[in-house]
């Protein structure tokens, strides 16, 4: 994936399970108009790539590089550079947002320099405060979110600067093939306790209900619908389940799975996205969103592809 001076696409966090996705989309030729050939990837070092299926690519370092330098024909952003919510737990707080406030100011700053002719964001669900479902307001409380929440202020500032429409897509919950063993989500955990342990425990006594969509699928969409000309900003969809389903469906993977819930809470956790529109534009764009069943495929073989490597 060689830089060239005519009409490039740039993805930032290309290292990243999203940015893993996109390249893997784009390589099924799912997007038209974007190829190898006028892809530019970044990181924050400049690692290679690996995908599951082997296939490696090389990064350019997204602060010090001659090939950002040199581009004067960048078509598309795809901004995926941030530091997620799992990394609070293992950094200093102050740390981790000003890490976030780099990568955000540096992401605005190519805007303002290449002047894309679209963007795409990814944000996420943490953006809004659980209790209240407003807009997180406290750093403290939320770094991940409230960072966000400045993330998508400012490069709708500068989108709007350069005259670039924008998309921002807010994720919720998703699954794929790319998707890294952790277990701050929670198929992740699932799996690899089925995997490791030939046990699947949920925690929660009452009903925990998600809505989850492929990560691939989500960033088509988004993708599509800024090389579209849209500006929006959308919270993901997917098939609405629940975590038992959800277990039993991972369980029927590893055989001899035992599956466990502890506690009797009887509350509902229904931390979900509530609108439909990303299903709906997803179906006027031709994306057909994977079923909860085939998602867990998929991630499984993600997984355990992962864990031979």
């Amino acid at each position: 994936m060689n830089p060239s001076s005519r009409s490039q696409v740039l993805i930032s966090g290309a290292t990243g399970w999203l940015g893993r996705e996109t390249i893997s989309i784009i390589n099924k030729s799912k997007i038209p108009k974007i190829f190898s050939g006028n892809l530019q990837l970044f990181s924050s070092d400049g690692r290679l790539i690996k995908l599951t299926d082997g296939s490696q690519y090389p990064t350019s370092n997204f602060f010090e590089n001659q090939d950002l330098r040199q581009l004067d024909a960048v078509e598309g952003f795809i901004n995926l550079a941030f530091l997620t919510r799992d990394k609070i737990k293992t950094m200093d707080a102050r740390d981790y947002i000003e890490t976030n406030l780099n990568l955000i100011s540096q992401s605005c700053r190519l805007v303002e320099t290449k002047r894309p002719k679209w963007i795409v964001v990814v944000s996420s669900g943490a953006i809004l405060d659980r209790s209240s479902g407003q807009l997180e307001n406290d750093v403290s409380r939320n770094p991940y979110g409230f960072c966000k929440r400045i993330e998508e202020l400012l490069l709708k500032d500068a989108a709007r600067s350069v005259g670039a429409n924008i998309v921002i897509g807010r994720l919720w919950g998703a699954t794929g093939a790319e998707m890294p063993p952790n277990p701050a989500y929670a198929i992740s955990d699932f799996i690899e306790s089925a995997r490791t342990k030939g046990e699947i425990n949920i925690r929660s006594g009452g009903h925990v209900f998600r809505r989850y969509v492929d990560a691939g699928q989500f960033m088509e969409v988004l993708i599509k619908l800024a090389m579209a000309g849209e500006s929006v900003t959308l919270d993901s969809g997917g098939e609405l389940v629940e975590l038992s389903e959800l277990g039993t469906l991972v369980a029927s993977f590893f055989p001899d799975t035992e599956l466990t819930r502890h506690g009797e809470s009887g509350s509902v956790d229904d931390y979900y996205p509530k609108s439909d529109a990303f299903d709906e534009y997803a179906r006027h764009l031709g994306v057909r969103i994977s079923s909860i069943k085939d998602q867990v495929t998929r991630t499984v073989k993600g997984h355990l592809l992962q864990s031979m490597n």
